[in-house]
């Protein structure tokens, strides 16, 4: 009998949903909190980089501006922030070798949102997960 042996060197994997309820206008560098209650990111168990952001509003806004973008210990990674106007979902990739944002190993990752005063999506409930591939992670 012929085995063998299947090694999955980058596995991807997706982290949420970070969550806002009722996203209010005029926010700024706002940092959600996955499934809405808990805290406010994810320690990574080793490094990697985030290669997709995931949005779904309940309601789409009709106007103003709301951003969402990756964080990484707090900071936002101005390469992964999404402009959303009217839109109720999408989503947007990062290529490893391009602007995927790099963490390592004991950070944490998040998303954090900004909204401008005309956002009047102010009914909507957000929610984010972010994906990841790790770096030599052996499955």
């Amino acid at each position: 009998m012929l085995q063998e042996a299947i090694a999955v060197k980058n596995p991807a994997m997706a982290f949420g949903p970070f969550m806002d309820v009722d996203v209010a206008a005029s926010q700024t560098d706002v940092q959600l909190l996955l499934c809405g209650t808990g805290p406010d990111g994810i320690v990574m168990p080793k490094a990697g980089w985030i290669v997709g952001l995931f949005w779904t509003l309940s309601a789409a806004g009709s106007a103003g501006a709301l951003g969402i973008g990756a964080t990484i210990d707090g900071t936002e990674k101005t390469a992964t922030t999404q402009a959303i106007t009217t839109a109720a979902e999408g989503h947007a990739e990062f290529k490893t070798k391009d602007v995927a944002p790099r963490f390592a190993a004991g950070e944490q990752i998040g998303v954090e949102i900004t909204t401008d005063g005309s956002w009047n999506g102010t009914t909507s409930d957000l929610a984010v997960y972010l994906a990841v591939v790790f770096e030599d992670w052996e499955m």
